[in-house]
């Protein structure tokens, strides 16, 4: 009984069912914010990427050569980064409604 007693809220030894209801909501709850937060970061990491990606192609490391031989992948690249920041954007716009 001791791996349930977390879920025993007055501590008197029984489980009652809204007392695992609550447990449940509680447990949702938190996995919801989880996943929020991670897509917080995934985000983030979308766009801090863009920006050092495009950092980096505005030096001298990288010749026009390459860049121009890499152009359509280098499209689909920022595509697909922009399109997590926009999911992120849209879906956290839409929740909040």
């Amino acid at each position: 009984m001791e791996i349930f007693s977390k879920y025993d809220i007055n501590e008197d030894g029984k489980l009652t069912k809204a007392e695992v209801d609550r447990r449940e909501r509680i447990m949702n709850i938190e996995l919801k914010e989880e996943k929020l937060e991670s897509q917080k970061k995934m985000a983030w990491i979308s766009m801090f990427g863009m920006i050092a990606f495009t950092g980096v192609l505005f030096t001298p490391l990288v010749s026009v050569e390459r860049v121009d031989a890499l152009g359509d992948l280098l499209g689909l690249f920022y595509m697909g980064q922009a399109s997590v920041v926009g999911a992120y954007m849209g879906f956290t716009a839409y929740m909040n409604r």
